[in-house]
């Protein structure tokens, strides 16, 4: 099945052009080689919603690099939360230079993200399966954490900021800063600021941020907490 490849790369460079973000041909090969991967698995398990080709185009693929302008030059990044592989396989398709891992607690969504990066040949994407706030062998080995879909910003911040190396930075995808105000006193006591946020619209309207953290100082002590308490006693 063809996605619209004309969609994906003119979005793409009126979008993020002026960051710097470009497709090749093989990325997008291995993008719409993935949605064929997605649609098909789909059948079996749930990994999306969002089947229709232009659609998937737009509010998986393109959404999903939004963020690959922020990220440094060969960085290592963990996707939280990556379930159906979103944002770490188009991540992982459009840089190769960078050392993409998917996390998600659900073992048969990691298995098919690895098992099918493989399979297309995307070699600088794993996964592992867990959840980020009992994953401490990863702690602190990230320049770049990113999470899309995946919580409230105060929730996210204790989940995510202890996986990033101090002066790493954190890509939240969200569709615009309005959790700021309610997540300045994570960002004081996880010792995170707020350093610039990238608002856009996708192809259909759709409003989009991409809101970027910069951790300051290590992880206080007692951070993060188990999930039941993050959930229950947000910071």
């Amino acid at each position: 099945m063809s996605i619209n490849r004309i969609l994906l790369a003119e979005s793409v460079n009126k979008l993020f052009g002026h960051l710097g973000v470009t497709l090749s041909e093989d990325s997008i090969d291995a993008l719409e080689a993935y949605y064929d991967a997605v649609i098909e698995a789909n059948k079996e398990f749930n990994l999306t919603s969002i089947t229709a080709k232009d659609e998937f185009v737009v509010k998986h693929l393109i959404d999903s690099i939004a963020g690959v302008g922020f990220i440094p030059k060969d960085a290592s990044l963990i996707d939280v939360g990556s379930g159906g592989g979103f944002p770490s396989f188009p991540i992982a398709a459009v840089r190769e230079d960078v050392s993409v891992t998917a996390l998600d607690s659900t073992a048969k969504k990691m298995n098919f993200v690895g098992s099918t990066a493989r399979f297309l040949g995307v070699k600088n994407l794993t996964t592992v399966s867990g959840r980020a706030e009992e994953c401490k062998d990863l702690f602190s080995k990230f320049d770049v954490v990113t999470a899309r879909a995946v919580s409230a910003l105060p929730v996210l911040l204790e989940i995510c900021s202890p996986l990033i190396k101090v002066g790493g930075l954190m890509l939240a995808y969200k569709t615009d800063e309005s959790e700021l105000e309610n997540a300045k006193n994570a960002l004081d006591k996880l010792k995170i600021a707020h350093k610039h946020t990238f608002e856009f619209n996708l192809p259909t309207g759709d409003r989009r941020a991409i809101l970027v953290f910069e951790k300051m100082a290590p992880t206080p002590n007692g951070y993060p907490r188990q999930y039941g308490q993050i959930k229950k006693r947000p910071l």
